[in-house]
């Protein structure tokens, strides 16, 4: 029976779950969102038990209530761990708090992208945890109990190579209209993962699917990747060394804010640009796809992290 209880909270939430299983010398027990398949397939080969619990609110900010209400209910059911990671977004809070009540040592992890500000979630989370684990140094006057462990991301799968695609991706939830701009370019030869979006894209010249679990075999062999202000920006910089551009997303409303985003992209030396409904000029992108940026190099943080909550007793 496990001792350890993770909360991956869907998307790069589930990522950094993932990443953290990967490094614990044992299976632990998680907490997924209700009836998110992605984050079961991801976290399935390292799980002893998974919970289900709902989750209230999604990133664009829309409220359910009955949702709300299921998430308490469910999480008070789940049994007392020992140690519990948390790993940020509305979904981890019932459930950490609730373990925290029933006297478990609890941690949280910050995104990656928040440079300036706290996540609300992350920063309510905060107040009844340990530590809360931090990716840059620059994150480190956000929170008194914040530990900068350096980058939380995967052990890399794959050798690094260049096939010449371009990866377009921005995590499950999809980001449409940097999709319809980059589709009316005349760029060939690009892996595109859509999330949630329905709309199709398929052309000649294009891979398109909606979501791959193993999406790092693109990232790996990526000749540029472009991505929104979420984790999928820092693996492929600190995992495969990839030339990124950093696309903002401003409908994620209960995400990082423009500066915040812009200075995660400059921490990792991959291009920013803005929404794309403030681009003057579609074309303007090409500049950046033709003449990638080099990104800057970075050590995986975390095993450090995994050794700080073994060895805290």
């Amino acid at each position: 029976m496990s001792d350890i209880l993770i909360i991956a909270s869907g998307g790069g939430h589930t990522g950094f779950a993932r990443a953290v299983a990967e490094y614990l010398p044992y299976k632990a027990d998680f907490v997924i969102p209700k009836g998110d398949d992605m984050s079961k397939k991801m976290i399935s080969p390292f799980a002893e038990k998974v919970y289900e619990v709902e989750k209230f609110r999604s990133p664009s900010g829309n409220l359910s209530i009955s949702s709300f209400l299921s998430s308490i209910i469910s999480s008070a059911k789940i049994r007392k761990y020992k140690k519990v990671i948390a790993t940020g977004s509305n979904h981890s809070i019932f459930p950490s708090f609730f373990q925290f009540i029933k006297s478990s040592r609890v941690y949280v992890i910050e995104s990656q992208d928040r440079i300036l500000t706290k996540g609300k979630a992350v920063s309510i989370i905060s107040k009844y945890s340990k530590y809360v684990f931090l990716h840059w140094r620059e994150q480190e006057r956000l929170y008194k109990n914040g530990i900068s462990v350096g980058p939380i991301v995967e052990k890399p799968k794959y050798d690094p190579s260049d096939d010449g695609h371009i990866l377009v991706t921005a995590g499950s939830e999809g980001f449409e209209r940097l999709f319809d701009v980059l589709y009316s370019l005349d760029i060939d030869n690009v892996v595109l993962q859509t999330g949630k979006v329905a709309k199709r894209y398929e052309r000649k010249g294009w891979k398109v699917f909606s979501f791959d679990p193993d999406i790092e075999k693109y990232i790996a062999s990526a000749r540029l990747v472009i991505t929104h202000q979420g984790k999928t920006a820092m693996e492929s910089v600190v995992m495969y060394k990839k030339p990124t551009i950093v696309v903002y997303n401003k409908d994620w409303k209960y995400a990082a804010t423009f500066e915040d985003s812009r200075l995660y992209a400059e921490i990792l030396g991959a291009t920013f640009l803005n929404d794309p409904s403030n681009w003057s000029n579609n074309d303007e992108v090409l500049k950046y796809i033709e003449n990638p940026k080099k990104p800057k190099e970075y050590s995986p943080g975390t095993e450090n992290l995994v050794k700080v909550v073994l060895n805290d007793s």
